[in-house]
């Protein structure tokens, strides 16, 4: 028969030997599909907002507009996967300002009460004092990533609409497919 104190050196050489073994498979660095698709969808969504943005700069509605501001709210994420849409619209923002260059200008929207979707600029402006912007968004990019499923098959398309502020009017809207070819 064995004693206690040897049955309990068996089970804490048991668990001990559990959690290792736990430790050294199951915590290793290689990316999960799932991280690799991801991170695909992610760098596809980077290359395609880089292309919508060119086509809509390039479009002759917009090109009229020429001088005017665009306010860039959070993209929205229509799709089954979790994205981290503030960084992607912070990506967005910076593409748009580098291919812009001095032909329009872009900046986060606010709401009616002058406060950023972003919190940071908000905390910001309360260190800077009370200044305000000289000019305010003429027009809103609204993008969003949407998912289309049909039987087996994915497709995720970057959808962006240019409306005019004053009018409400959709003064241009494309969508781009993320896996490929534009629908």
């Amino acid at each position: 028969m064995v004693g206690p104190t040897s049955l309990h050196k068996r089970l804490l050489s048991a668990l001990v030997f559990g959690f290792l073994a736990l430790g050294a498979g199951g915590c290793n660095s290689t990316p999960t599909p799932a991280t690799n698709a991801k991170q695909e969808l992610t760098t596809g969504i980077a290359t395609t907002a880089k292309k919508a943005l060119n086509a809509m700069l390039k479009s002759p509605k917009v090109q009229q507009l020429q001088g005017a501001v665009f306010g860039v709210v959070e993209m929205a994420n229509d799709t089954k996967q979790r994205l981290d849409t503030a960084q992607l619209t912070q990506m967005l923002l910076k593409t748009l300002q580098e291919i812009a260059g001095n032909k329009f200008d872009a900046v986060k929207t606010f709401d009616d009460d002058g406060q950023s979707a972003d919190h940071t600029i908000g905390g910001a402006r309360a260190l800077q004092g009370p200044q305000i912007a000289t000019r305010k968004p003429s027009l809103f990019l609204d993008v969003s990533i949407v998912q289309r499923t049909s039987g087996q098959h994915t497709d995720y398309i970057l959808v962006l609409d240019v409306i005019k502020i004053a009018t409400g009017l959709q003064v241009w809207s494309g969508e781009f497919s993320i896996n490929g070819e534009q629908p």
